[in-house]
């Protein structure tokens, strides 16, 4: 059930009301049922294996606070690992093994093949990436004591199942959001700020992601399809630029429905992006983009590892291992790795710098565009294998990015792109200075007529089909 579609909004104005309508004391099953449906409409099967997972991490951490024992913890873990690893990464794994043993039979597509032709072809769980961090940082939070509050198996259930984020986050922590299910009774009605505050992000959510992102997965076909010969240096440039624009908007659109969907029913979610095409160094741009992703690894991989507690090189080789898990989360492909690997690389050479003086953000003017032009370009190199998942086509274009030909022919659709940045622009701003709103909010009610007005206009008139949102293949 795609949150841009009509589906979505009768379903949220249905448990909106009963939510609101019913005594308090239901809200709790209301939401579990509702969240239920909404990941049954995707798969049935899959809840009694989401419902499972979950099991086995709730009592095996209460059987660890009665015992424990390490060895308990250890094993939720690698049950959370196992579950991703076969359905994420087994095709992945036999691959590498094959292709080094020389096992065609193993290799791709070769496998895939013969396991479909079997009848076992494996089909990935929506959202296993997600709600698999979401649960191993609720076991660790638990074995490290940062959280020690006892909750009931529907509580952890419903924390990991909450149907606002479970797709594609953001990625809530044990105490972002078991304290307000918790105590989901007494949740105040939202009050009318909160409204007005959830109904914009759900408005710019549906105009980013049908309006840009998803006319943009249009524009950008030419990067994956037309032949590298006809793609001179500058399109490509251009057309990597704008995959990291649709990706923006199509999952800062999500992020942003997600949380004003949770604001009209009283929760509070934590932002997802902080402006990030206005970010001045990779390491900035990771405290901007997909914030509570790069503050998951922060804290359960990269701190774990020693993080900056330990001599300078392991420090550079924990940011290299921390990204390159954070590469292999996103998908199981080569590419994702290497552009783990690459962001790593980058992030331990600006620390390399950092530690020497020079400036992250230079006072002087020049230095200011110096930094920022040197930062975006290793920003797109690096975002290339993200995009392109073929090795030797991604190759292939780096090669053209980097030995510019200076052939100044603009892609097709350049004025959706142009057009299109003008709209990231433009939510990158009120992301980085939301204080400059606040002159207009006692307009707030016009201002939102208007708005509904105008995105319904362009929604019968410039919307693209919809499409997937673009994590939910992660």
């Amino acid at each position: 059930m795609l949150f841009v579609t009509e589906e979505y909004l009768i379903f949220f104005i249905i448990v909106f009301l009963l939510y609101w309508t019913f005594p308090p004391n239901f809200r709790f099953t209301i939401l579990l049922l509702s969240s239920l449906y909404f990941y049954g409409t995707w798969s049935i099967p899959f809840i009694f294996h989401l419902i499972l997972i979950v099991a086995i991490n709730y009592y095996g951490m209460e059987l660890w606070r009665i015992y424990k024992k390490k060895y308990i913890f250890l094993i939720i873990i690698i049950i959370d690992i196992l579950n991703i690893a076969v359905f994420k990464y087994y095709y992945l794994f036999f691959d590498a093994l094959g292709t080094v043993l020389n096992i065609p039979e193993w290799q791709m597509p070769n496998l895939k093949d013969e396991l479909s032709l079997k009848g076992l072809k494996i089909f990935l769980p929506l959202g296993i990436s997600f709600y698999t961090f979401q649960i191993m940082s609720y076991s660790y939070d638990i074995y490290t004591g940062k959280y020690d509050k006892k909750h009931t198996f529907r509580e952890v259930l419903l924390y990991i199942l909450f149907f606002p984020q479970l797709i594609a986050g953001p990625i809530m922590r044990s105490e972002d959001l078991l304290p307000q299910l918790k105590n989901v009774s007494a949740i105040s009605v939202p009050k009318k700020e909160d409204l007005y505050h959830g109904f914009w992000l759900i408005m710019i959510g549906v105009f980013k992601k049908l309006i840009i992102a998803d006319s943009l997965s249009n524009v950008v076909a030419p990067l994956h399809l037309s032949s590298i010969d006809q793609l001179n240096s500058l399109q490509i440039w251009m057309l990597v630029f704008t995959s990291l624009m649709m990706l923006y908007a199509d999952f800062s659109a999500y992020s942003d429905i997600a949380i004003g969907c949770g604001k009209f029913l009283g929760f509070k979610i934590p932002i997802n992006f902080k402006a990030p095409f206005f970010m001045y160094s990779m390491s900035d741009f990771w405290r901007r983009w997909h914030l509570t992703f790069s503050m998951w690894i922060r804290d359960y991989i990269y701190i774990p590892l020693g993080g900056s507690r330990v001599p300078e090189l392991r420090n550079y080789l924990n940011l290299i291992i921390t990204f390159f898990l954070g590469g292999l989360w996103h998908g199981a492909s080569y590419n994702f790795i290497i552009w783990g690997l690459l962001v790593g690389i980058i992030l331990s050479f600006e620390s390399f710098l950092f530690r020497r003086g020079i400036e992250e953000y230079p006072k002087d003017f020049f230095g200011r565009i110096v930094r920022i032009f040197v930062s975006w370009y290793f920003m797109l190199t690096s975002a290339l294998f993200f995009f392109v998942r073929d090795f030797d086509r991604a190759l292939h274009l780096l090669k053209k990015m980097i030995f510019f030909d200076f052939e100044f022919i603009l892609p097709p659709n350049a004025s959706m792109i142009f057009y299109s940045f003008l709209g990231v622009l433009f939510f990158n701003y009120i992301e980085e200075y939301p204080h400059h709103l606040k002159r207009f909010e006692k307009h707030q009610f016009i201002l939102q007529m208007i708005f509904f007005v105008l995105l319904l206009f362009m929604l019968m008139e410039f919307s693209a089909p919809g499409k997937d949102f673009f994590y939910f293949q992660f």
